[in-house]
């Protein structure tokens, strides 16, 4: 009889041992920032109004204990590493919470890449301030009106997906 009770004493003590370490495997991709923070926002759009109306999708949204929220982005690639379109989206993210929530966004964020082999990585990225996205959304509105000529990019792969590819210019 004690032996049954020792063999499910232990049982039991290797099931919580594979429960806790799974979650902690399950988190060890968060920055260390954020692995106490709540998760605020998941999947949310925000919409900020304005002289200029911004709509972003956050992916995920971490609050401090501070009450400062932290961005993150999550990308699928077969690079690992941050581009400048994934800091211009959690900047614009970052401002449409703000202009629609009053809340404190931090002026840094994370884009976590997962590459094929399914490992994830942060990368802490800092994001611009409400008149660079102001700026980027005006020369946007330019280039769709016609008023400024889009430039090409430095990186050719882009310009194959872009419907201004024909109109670009070097300069």
């Amino acid at each position: 009889m004690f032996e049954r009770g020792l063999v499910a004493l232990a049982l039991s003590a290797f099931v919580v041992w594979l429960l806790l370490g799974w979650r902690r495997r399950r988190s060890d991709w968060l920055p260390r920032e954020l692995r106490r923070a709540e998760l605020a926002y998941a999947e949310k759009l925000f919409r900020g109004d304005g002289p200029t109306v911004l709509t972003a999708k956050v992916d995920r949204a971490y609050r401090l204990e501070s009450g400062v929220l932290v961005l993150v982005e999550l990308k699928t690639r077969g690079v690992n590493r941050p581009y400048r379109s994934d800091v211009i989206e959690l900047s614009a993210q970052r401002v449409a919470i703000m202009k629609q929530t009053g809340e404190a966004v931090a002026r840094h964020g994370y884009v976590v890449v997962q590459t094929g082999e399914g490992r994830r990585t942060a990368h802490k990225v800092t994001l611009l301030d409400g008149a660079e996205v102001e700026a980027l959304v005006d020369r946007r509105k330019a280039i769709l009106e016609g008023s400024v000529q889009p430039l090409r990019t430095c990186a050719p792969n882009l310009c194959r997906k872009c419907v201004f590819a024909k109109k670009c210019t070097d300069s």
